[in-house]
């Protein structure tokens, strides 16, 4: 359903793409400065960013690669080996298919997501897609509509990639793990989307990220 909505509203090709822009702030938790592709407003204080997609943006490409948008902001910063990387993502949800997420991004044609989105007013999911350029789309878990938080965590073990989501921000659950070519520099960090909407606006916090290597591979820790 999803994609036959967005196929309706969506670009004939993929839109180009904005350069990046220095977000002011920084977040205590991230080794580096991060920059904002794509219009859409960026706030960071020490401890939480807040990021609101226009109308209309999103992040996606079809499954057959026939269209796809890249607008949906997104705040990243460069991520060299291995690391843990998860959020609390807040989503006073208006619009279907509104949604923060995670973001690994190698550019236009190489990118990853991972995104708790509202199908309807009783259910949201946290949902996945992996673009080479074509996506896959995946949906992982339900979420009860009265619920507007959950964790999202992104774990690279060398060329491996596991996504993961906790209700608590403890007990995690594995979602996927997909290979990604080693010699592709990864951008890594947050973005929302707002693809029917007039505006989505999210807030993280709870931020961690750790150059490290995990020893649970079921929890990611």
């Amino acid at each position: 359903m999803r994609a036959f909505i967005v196929s309706i509203l969506a670009f004939a090709a993929v839109s180009a793409p904005v350069m990046a822009e220095p977000v002011t702030g920084h977040l205590n938790a991230l080794p580096q400065a991060l920059t904002l592709d794509n219009p859409g407003k960026a706030e960071m204080s020490s401890d939480r960013l807040i990021l609101t997609a226009p109308k209309g943006s999103d992040l996606y490409t079809s499954a057959d690669g026939g269209h796809g948008t890249l607008t949906a902001p997104r705040v990243t910063f460069p991520a060299v080996g291995d690391f843990i990387f998860s959020a609390k993502a807040e989503a006073p949800f208006a619009a279907n298919y509104d949604g923060p997420g995670l973001v690994l991004w190698n550019g236009d044609d190489y990118w990853a997501k991972l995104l708790f989105e509202r199908l309807d007013e009783n259910h949201s999911v946290v949902s996945s897609s992996f673009a080479t350029p074509v996506s896959d789309n995946s949906y992982h878990t339900r979420v009860p509509g009265d619920v507007h938080a959950v964790w999202l965590k992104i774990v690279r073990a060398g060329h491996s990639v596991c996504f993961y989501t906790s209700l608590d921000g403890r007990d995690w659950q594995i979602l996927r793990d997909f290979a990604i070519d080693p010699a592709r520099p990864l951008k890594v960090g947050f973005l929302s989307q707002s693809p029917l909407g007039e505006e989505f606006t999210a807030t993280f916090s709870d931020i961690r990220f750790e150059a490290k290597t995990f020893k649970d591979y079921w929890h990611g820790e």
